[in-house]
């Protein structure tokens, strides 16, 4: 903050302190001189120029700079839409391949989307989902496929386990081989 400059009050050492007080509650700071600062009207007039240079320089561009810049302009453009086309087809590769491995329509789509655009979690989140609901299928389809064994032993008119575990073990079935021979086992035991 400025000080005051008690010079410039007439008897200020000889007053009293109170009348120094109103003396300093009297006093007016002189108005502050700007005279050597740009002034608006100067700001205003050098904005115009410079508005009118551009406008100068912008007619005096050649044909060709022009031509030139609506050149890029287009090249940008259709630099975008490649882009996007790769985008566009590297999604339908994904979704093709997703659906050659089982992934119903939405799925396959949503994961193909995830993994384009780099976002794992989703891909991952839909591999889970995926193999979930096949596994599921898959178990069904065994059991479904998988006859009900007949009382008895293959002595007695049963089923013979040791010729369906060759069988399943020929097939590569490891699941209905396990089957069998869980069935075997469970047989040898009850017929003790």
């Amino acid at each position: 903050m400025a000080k005051i400059d008690v010079s410039t009050i007439e008897g200020y050492e000889k007053m009293t302190a109170e009348q120094k007080v109103a003396a300093l509650e009297a006093f007016e700071t002189p108005a502050p001189d700007y005279s050597g600062y740009v002034k608006k009207d100067v700001f205003d007039k050098t904005a115009s120029d410079l508005a009118e240079w551009k406008k100068k320089h912008n007619a005096l561009l050649s044909e060709e700079e022009r031509n030139k810049q609506a050149n890029e302009e287009e090249l940008n453009n259709l630099r975008k839409k490649v882009e996007e086309m790769e985008k566009d087809k590297l999604v339908s590769g994904h979704k093709a391949q997703f659906l050659a491995l089982g992934y119903d329509e939405a799925l396959a789509d949503e994961t193909a989307k995830a993994m384009a655009n780099g976002d794992t979690a989703t891909v991952f989140a839909n591999q889970k989902k995926f193999l979930e609901s096949h596994d599921k299928a898959y178990k069904a389809q065994l059991m479904g496929q998988t006859p009900t064994p007949p009382a008895g032993s293959p002595a007695n008119g049963g089923t013979d386990y040791k010729k369906l575990i060759e069988d399943a073990r020929a097939r590569g079935d490891v699941s209905a081989e396990a089957y069998y021979i869980r069935l075997n086992e469970q047989e040898k035991h009850t017929d003790c």
